[in-house]
């Protein structure tokens, strides 16, 4: 499903994010279209990898419209974004992503789960702490390979190789309107940021 597109989207347009960039690559899949969001310029062209930025709350976000292709490309792009981000010296990188519903052993469980490296787990900081201590909602994920994840693992893979700290945050569900998953997964992100990325949502 869409859903880390649908979270992202829903953090962007309440924090009236700036656009400040477009990536290109050859393994994005070229992706055109009318503006996203509301407080954009309307002659502002949506893109298949979009930067925002909030010099306020210190956050940057990447919004990807499109899957990669090519593996040798997907791996180029990938390294080419754990470079910028280690070249840029960002604290830490939080990625979303989905899995297959029914990959879910344990039905007891709520449908979020992570994957920290160690880094992310050593840091002094009130998000990998509300992580950890929140096992009623969060997972740790150690079951190998997360089916219908994307390349989340694979990226943060690369950013431990650049002692980046970071944690890939993912969610189980099927196929079809994943709307309410993707405001579920918006608000899980915000309870860990410290309910800083939806104001006045009541979230």
């Amino acid at each position: 499903g869409n859903v880390p597109q649908l979270a992202v989207d829903v953090i962007i347009e309440t924090l009236k994010l700036e656009p400040i960039g477009q990536l290109w690559h050859p393994a994005l899949i070229p992706v055109i279209g009318a503006p996203a969001f509301e407080h954009e310029p309307a002659d502002f062209v949506s893109t298949s990898a979009e930067l925002y930025l909030s010099e306020e709350k210190r956050i940057a976000v990447l919004q990807l419209r499109a899957p990669l292709a090519g593996n040798a490309q997907q791996r180029a792009f990938l390294e080419q974004l754990a470079d910028f981000v280690r070249d840029r010296h960002f604290t830490q990188v939080l990625l979303l992503a989905s899995a297959f519903a029914h990959e879910k052993s344990n039905v007891r469980t709520a449908p979020f789960s992570y994957v920290a490296n160690e880094m992310y787990e050593r840091a002094d900081d009130a998000g990998s702490r509300r992580l950890a201590e929140d096992g009623g909602r969060w997972t740790k994920h150690t079951g190998g390979v997360i089916h219908g994840g994307g390349f989340g693992a694979k990226l943060l893979e690369l950013l431990t190789e650049r002692s980046i700290a970071g944690v890939l945050l993912f969610m189980y569900v099927s196929e079809g309107d994943n709307t309410t998953e993707g405001l579920m997964l918006a608000r899980m992100l915000h309870t860990i940021s410290g309910d800083h990325l939806l104001p006045g949502t009541g979230a």
